[in-house]
């Protein structure tokens, strides 16, 4: 179980009233030895991430009283193969507030689309993980979205019978390069079905740089198997177009939980003509040793094709490794 540590009787400014706050510090090691053979080329290699990114991180709240927190949250990413990271909090940097208005957070968080893009990979391996076969990069145009933007500000409603929304909005600052990104989602859970919408725009100072996101995305666990599909389309602010489709499997035995995940995409220029398009599929298998540790082994393949069918990129990822959570 995650360790906590307990900060109690802390004095309130008034009256000398006790407050009570926590402070969870988590984290999560994912190393793996495999090989990766991207254009005819091998490397065999130790990685850190394959199944799900490796990072720690704090969390916590504070009662303040009347149903009302405090809330904070910092993450970084951690590279388990070399014991290096990003400078600072990378992943996670935001403080807010949550009551029976919902939750308000400021700083650099999970875009509200990001929640509805990992929805629909649920069961494609893993969200996060470099056996993701829709996360894997094989658009075979537009790249991805922002999935946290700096700068922002996040509001996430009440659960409404099963019924969600939220907001997000990040400012640019007038750095160049910095888009302003504006989201919002919609999230609807009951019984075994969870379904969502989500819309993302980013501007950026060249309009032919501009992205307009939209994605719908469901799970759904029939019991012996759980299913979760997606569908995402990208514009740019000159016409170019993505569209891309995932579908992935889950299948749990026991300790043993089997994926298998494919994703497809399909580019237009401006003028609407296909310009490549992109296939991937993933296999992999876990065990668990316990609630925190497991083994896992995994297979990705994907290949790019331009508009003449020629292929521009071939990419494949097998490996075996071992994450802890703690």
């Amino acid at each position: 179980m995650k360790k906590s540590f307990m900060a109690l009787a802390v004095l309130a400014c008034t009256g000398g009233a006790m407050a009570q706050s926590n402070v969870t510090l988590y984290g999560r090691i994912d190393a793996s030895l495999g090989s990766t053979k991207f254009n005819g080329v091998s490397t065999t290699q130790l990685y850190s991430g394959n199944l799900s990114a490796s990072r720690w991180g704090m969390r916590g709240s504070e009662d303040l009283g009347g149903g009302l927190k405090a809330i904070f949250q910092l993450e970084t990413g951690i590279n388990a193969d070399e014991g290096t990271g990003p400078s600072g909090f990378s992943r996670q940097s935001w403080v807010g507030l949550s009551g029976g208005f919902g939750t308000v957070r400021m700083g650099k968080a999970d875009s509200i689309y990001k929640d509805i893009n990992d929805l629909g990979n649920t069961y494609n391996i893993s969200p996060d993980s470099l056996f993701n076969s829709a996360a894997e990069a094989y658009r075979a145009g537009l790249a991805t979205f922002v999935n946290r933007p700096n700068n922002q500000i996040r509001y996430d409603s009440p659960d409404f019978g099963g019924f969600t929304a939220g907001l997000t909005y990040a400012l640019d600052e007038d750095v160049a390069g910095t888009p302003q990104v504006t989201a919002i989602a919609a999230r609807y859970r009951v019984g075994k079905l969870d379904v969502g919408f989500g819309y993302q725009n980013e501007d950026q100072l060249l309009r032919a740089n501009d992205r307009k996101h939209r994605a719908v995305a469901a799970t759904y666990n029939f019991g012996p198997a759980r299913v979760s599909t997606h569908y995402q389309n990208v514009k740019a602010g000159d016409n170019r177009k993505d569209n891309e489709v995932a579908l992935g499997v889950g299948v749990p035995l026991g300790n043993w939980d089997l994926t298998a995940g494919y994703s497809r995409s399909k580019a237009e220029n401006a003028a609407g003509a296909t310009a490549g398009k992109g296939t991937a599929f993933a296999l992999a298998a876990t065990y668990a040793l316990s609630k925190r540790t497991r083994l896992y082994g995994g297979y990705l393949d994907g290949e790019i094709e331009n508009a003449a069918g020629v292929t521009t990129r071939d990419y494949r990822l097998y490996a075996v490794g071992i994450r802890h959570d703690f």
